[in-house]
């Protein structure tokens, strides 16, 4: 088997691998209990806006694409470092939920229209807790870095996509500013600490 060929499959067992550290955080989320809110009085004046539901549930179909996307085709050396990225921030975030749980006070929902269910759906499939860091923050934001010096051209959409899915989350109830905080520190930090060892490696030359 040739190089090629060998690549590729350590590609496809990357993204399976990266499958099955994303599914992990339905189990945590459902069994955690206890824990603290990471409400600060700030985040009382963030209200519900249901519109932002739908940025929110588009930004896992974008998760899904991205990943696939760098997977096929990402020049190797850099989608070793992203998926190193991105596993290193999901252990670490997994490793927060479970040894210092948190949760989110979120609204009662009275209204039935659309956007309403939407929200209600959303609140439904993932319990109020694993809050601190927010997921949906921490892995837009590194798909985002990735994107910013992979495809250069489209940068300002990249930020633009970081920036939508990170107000979605408070725009939703879903999170609070602390959440979003700790999760931005922890996905700027795993990407410079990983960039780090994998330049390190014998006969790596630079990712960007």
């Amino acid at each position: 088997m040739n190089k090629s060929n060998n690549r590729f499959l350590t590609r496809v067992g990357i993204l399976l691998f990266l499958i099955a550290l994303q599914l992990l955080y339905f189990p945590i989320n459902q069994n955690v209990q206890g824990g603290i809110t990471t409400y600060i009085p700030i985040d009382a004046h963030i209200k519900l806006s249901p519109i932002w539901a739908i940025p929110y549930l588009l930004s896992i179909l974008w998760w899904v694409g991205a990943i696939i996307w760098a997977t096929f085709k990402m020049e190797y050396k850099r989608y070793v470092h992203f998926a190193f990225c991105l596993s290193l921030t999901i252990i670490i975030s997994y490793a927060v939920y479970l040894l210092f749980p948190t949760y989110v006070d979120r609204p009662k929902i009275v209204d039935q229209d659309f956007l309403s269910q939407l929200v209600i759906f959303i609140y439904g499939n993932d319990r109020p807790y694993n809050a601190l860091p927010s997921g949906h923050t921490y892995t837009t934001l590194i798909i985002s870095i990735f994107w910013y010096y992979w495809l250069p051209k489209q940068r300002y959409l990249w930020i633009a996509i970081a920036i939508l899915v990170i107000l979605s989350t408070l725009f939703t109830k879903q999170h609070a500013i602390l959440d979003l905080i700790a999760a931005s520190i922890l996905a700027f930090t795993c990407y410079k600490i990983t960039g780090y060892l994998v330049k390190k490696r014998p006969n790596t030359t630079s990712l960007q």
